[in-house]
């Protein structure tokens, strides 16, 4: 069981994550609280949405566990079987790797899925239009910034905080 604090952002903090998350996901959510798990970051808003954050850099990108989210995210990458072990243990996507995607614009949030069932496995920002990537042979297209059994998802998965966050959002 991985030890974790829950901390209320004061306003000050909750005004520079929600700009960064609108600037980010295009959406205006409201963050109230911080789950802490050594440096692992998890905010929950009011809205009930769970984001994965790097608040140093003002980076904030849907968990994988919100599965709302992740639907909502406009861009994706569809990586093939080869690719699927090196994403999930936190590589960056690379051009070859990606067997299909959709229409996105560079630095914005993007879901990798699997060929087999599309499953995301995955959350990143682009590192290129998605309009360069018929040109690219080679190189990284997605920087991955959460994937599955990250410290992020093992912490969501865990039932204490899953308990922590139910009541949060209600």
């Amino acid at each position: 069981m991985p030890e974790f604090k829950l901390r209320y952002l004061s306003k000050r903090e909750a005004r520079e994550a929600a700009g960064a998350i609108s600037k980010r996901l295009g959406r205006s959510l409201t963050p109230m609280a911080e789950v802490d798990s050594e440096g692992t970051a998890i905010i929950v808003t009011e809205e009930g949405v769970l984001l994965v954050g790097v608040p140093d850099e003002g980076l904030y990108v849907p968990a994988l566990a919100d599965a709302a989210s992740i639907d909502r995210l406009r861009g994706y990458v569809v990586v093939d079987e080869g690719a699927v072990r090196h994403v999930v243990n936190g590589a960056s996507v690379m051009r070859p790797g990606i067997v299909e995607y959709s229409d996105f614009d560079a630095d914005e949030v993007v879901v990798v899925r699997e060929i087999t069932y599309r499953r995301p496995i995955a959350v990143g920002i682009a590192l290129v239009p998605s309009k360069d990537l018929a040109a690219m042979a080679k190189g990284p297209a997605v920087k991955n910034v959460h994937h599955l059994r990250d410290k992020a998802w093992e912490l969501l998965r865990d039932e204490d905080v899953q308990r922590m966050i139910s009541k949060l959002i209600k």
